[in-house]
């Protein structure tokens, strides 16, 4: 657990992305499954209920970034004149100096809960900003597929531990979305009844105050506390002791309706955690993942305490081994598999730290095996008509290093000079949407600027080490021709060393990983040259500056599945807002708006899906963790090299399997039989 923790922080993006989709997803969940039973297909279902949710949450996010984020300096100030006037109250009161330490005791806990809340998300806008454009498409990909995925996950257990633990999930996401459901509504009521007592008392800052209540009101016992001293303290420095008296009677009568009335009915089936166990759960949260923590402590308490029976049967293994008599079957093996996956972790560790450490061996390999990869169905078809295997190569890897030095020369004369203008242009267009929208947008104009500031730096630094860039493009292009004239023998050597039962199935995975590279790259460049040429043309058309260099950038940026023609066509759209007129705008956002519509949800996933067979969500998902643990380079090389693990894995593993050989010992059973009986699988 402590290993997933460190990885989770590490990959906060992602840990981030998955918790807020899963929270909303299962929300949203049984309105799909509503809609499935009444007819709707798997796809049109979570379409509609995506892009519902999505205009809710987006709006809600909206308007508390609007009302919120600009009065949060106004909040913080009124607070500290709150504090000030009742401390000099007390002062003058002749009150115990013990009472005055208390009281400024919980108004320095408020400051700094509010402070925190803010300053962790202003502090790492671009981080923010993607875990939101990330958690928006990967909660219909659960909509839509996330049975599926809990389905493959739990294939290998057999039929009755299968239904169990499918039962047990239903159950925890019926009780969480209750209970998210139920504290949405609760909170709403306390937001809009304490917007309504302070427009009665004459509080200032009523819309931020009541936007603070209804984030409030999802952290169980405390959060709605601590908003009404807050909202107190700032109504008695504003208007005075007799206002707060009356407010204060207000929301106790409030809080005495929605806990015997209102709650009880709302709430219904959900999850039920002691007070206690939240008072446990609710610090540890916060101390674990600051205020993010306290949101998400309790929801995943009730998780796992609403599977945590149907785990412990999932585990147990059948027929159970004899042990002592003081270690539960269980227990033993959980003990089995956290040591197998610790082992995994740290060979996934060690390999990503030998690609850091050793970028002029591992980068020129894997451009070699992409480039190798990329060419083979070329040199195939010259072979076939009668060339030589060297004279094919030759002539297809001279075609293809002019391919790649033309490539990086434009790159190189169209970015290098030009992009700290293309990025000043783009943070220019943010912050006129941040000025259109009265500077109501400065978390998005503060993520943009992060955003070009790295890629001005990246593209710096490559121009900075051409000496090295032409030394792993050089050893690349030696690699490839040697991989292609000579890896066939290669490869049967490699698989003369296998069993003779299993070198046909060795042979089959890396002629499949071998294919699934290839396949990739020919499809990734075919779509990014077809990105950057539209996104050149509307921009020439319109008569924006700076068209080549987009291109270009657009061109490379769309090797990154996904994320990577999002990013360049919104460079785009703010390059047009800084010198474009009414209607180019008009224009840019239509061809923004479709082209990301048909790339990501026709081109891509008919390309990646034919190619690497990688569920979208887990290209999502890969992205980002790969950017934090190799950059750049992580993010282009990872999903090619996750479609060659889904094509070998179970090759892979079979060939380590011990036993006799395929072709001497008998049909195998299959996973789910050996699963039942306890052996752990792949």
């Amino acid at each position: 657990i402590a290993a997933l923790w460190i990885i989770a922080q590490t990959l906060w993006v992602v840990s981030g992305t998955i918790a807020i989709s899963v929270i909303v997803s299962a929300v949203l969940a049984p309105s799909v499954l509503r809609l499935r039973t009444r007819g709707h297909s798997r796809t049109s279902a979570a379409l509609i209920v995506w892009a519902v949710g999505m205009l809710v949450v987006l709006g809600v996010l909206l308007i508390l970034a609007i009302a919120l984020l600009p009065s949060v300096v106004d909040v913080a100030q009124e607070l500290q004149v709150g504090v000030t006037a009742l401390s000099d109250d007390l002062s003058n009161a002749q009150v115990p100096p013990l009472m005055r330490d208390v009281v400024g005791g919980v108004t320095d806990i408020i400051r700094h809960l509010v402070g925190d809340a803010v300053g962790g998300i202003v502090g790492a806008a671009a981080g923010a900003v993607t875990v939101g454009i990330l958690s928006v498409f990967l909660v219909f990909f659960l909509l839509k597929d996330g049975d599926r995925g809990w389905l493959w996950a739990f294939q290998a257990f057999g039929v009755p531990k299968r239904e169990r633990i499918t039962d047990a999930g239903t159950d925890a996401l019926v009780r969480v979305g209750g209970y998210l459901r139920g504290t949405t509504i609760l909170a709403a009521a306390s937001a809009a009844t304490t917007f309504v007592f302070l427009l009665i008392v004459g509080t200032p800052l009523v819309v931020p105050l009541t936007i603070l209540v209804f984030l409030a009101g999802y952290i169980p016992m405390f959060g709605g506390a601590v908003a009404s001293i807050l909202v107190l303290l700032i109504t008695y420095a504003a208007v005075g002791i007799g206002p707060v008296i009356l407010l204060a009677i207000l929301m106790g009568i409030r809080n005495l309706i929605l806990s015997y009335l209102v709650r009880p009915t709302v709430y219904g089936r959900t999850v039920s955690i002691h007070p206690a166990l939240v008072l446990i759960v609710l610090p540890a949260g916060y101390e674990l993942a600051g205020i993010i923590g306290l949101f998400a402590a309790v929801p995943l308490t009730a998780v796992f305490l609403a599977a945590a029976s149907a785990i412990v049967a999932v585990v147990e293994p059948v027929p159970r081994p004899p042990l002592p008599g003081i270690v539960p079957a269980w227990l033993d093996r959980v003990a089995q598999w956290s040591w197998r996956i610790l082992v995994v972790m740290l060979l996934v560790i060690l390999v990503a730290f030998g690609a850091v450490q050793l970028p002029l061996v591992v980068a020129p390999v894997i451009l070699a095996l992409v480039l190798a990869a990329s060419l083979d169905p070329a040199i195939a078809a010259l072979v076939r008509r009668g060339w030589s295997r060297s004279r094919a190569v030759a002539l297809a890897l001279g075609g293809g290093t002019l391919f790649v030095v033309a490539v990086l020369a434009l790159a190189t004369w169209a970015l290098v000079d030009q992009v700290g203008e293309v990025g000043d242009l783009t943070n220019r267009g943010a912050q006129a949407v941040d000025d259109a929208s009265g500077g109501q947008l400065g978390l998005g104009v503060l993520a943009v600027a992060e955003g070009m500031v790295s890629t001005v730096r990246t593209v710096t630094a490559l121009a900075e080490a051409a000496a090295s860039v032409g030394v792993v493009i050089l050893l690349s292009l030696l690699l490839a021709f040697y991989f292609l004239k000579d890896g066939g023998s290669l490869w049967g050597r490699v698989v003369d060393h296998v069993r003779p039962g299993r070198r046909a199935e060795v042979d089959a995975a890396g002629d499949r990983a071998f294919h699934v590279l290839g396949g990739y790259m020919i499809g990734t460049a075919a779509i990014s040259f077809v990105g950057a040429a539209s996104q050149f043309v509307i921009m020439v058309v319109l008569g924006i500056p700076l068209a080549l260099p987009v291109a270009v950038l657009s061109f490379i940026l769309c090797f990154i599945p996904y994320i990577g023609g999002f990013v360049s066509t919104g460079i785009a759209f703010l390059l047009t807002i800084a010198v474009g007129t009414p209607l180019d705008i008009a224009i840019m956002a239509g061809w923004t708006i479709v082209f990301n519509i048909v790339q990501g949800n026709i081109v891509s996933p008919l390309v990646y899906g034919k190619t690497v067979h990688l569920h979208p969500a887990i290209v999502l998902l890969a992205i980002p963790a790969a950017a934090a643990v190799g950059g750049m380079m992580g993010m282009f090389v990872i999903v090619p090299a996750l479609g060659v693990v889904a094509a070998t894995w179970r090759s892979v593993l079979s060939l380590l399997a011990t036993g006799g050989d395929a072709a001497t010992a008998g049909p195998r059973p299959s996973v789910p039989s050996v699963a039942a009986e306890g052996a752990p699988s792949g």
